[in-house]
């Protein structure tokens, strides 16, 4: 993967997800020219407990977002 798809790639998530703001992501290959990006960080919660929060991105080589998910 080119470096300017995946910081444009890091850019729309971290607008989606602003809590995953300077967080870099976990990359691996997936089958068909893909790629995973994992983005994990934990974020506090109204009683002050921290809870776990990872956001999923399969992308194309070239730096299209094509499914995103993410935990609560």
């Amino acid at each position: 993967m080119e470096r300017s798809s995946l910081v444009s790639i890091c850019n729309q998530v971290y607008r989606k997800f602003p809590e995953m703001n300077g967080v870099q992501p976990k990359i691996t290959t997936r089958p068909d020219n893909q790629f995973l990006l994992v983005f994990k960080t934990s974020v506090a919660v109204a009683d002050g407990r921290s809870l776990p929060r990872a956001v999923r991105v399969v992308a194309s080589a070239e730096g299209k977002i094509l499914k995103i998910t993410t935990s609560h």
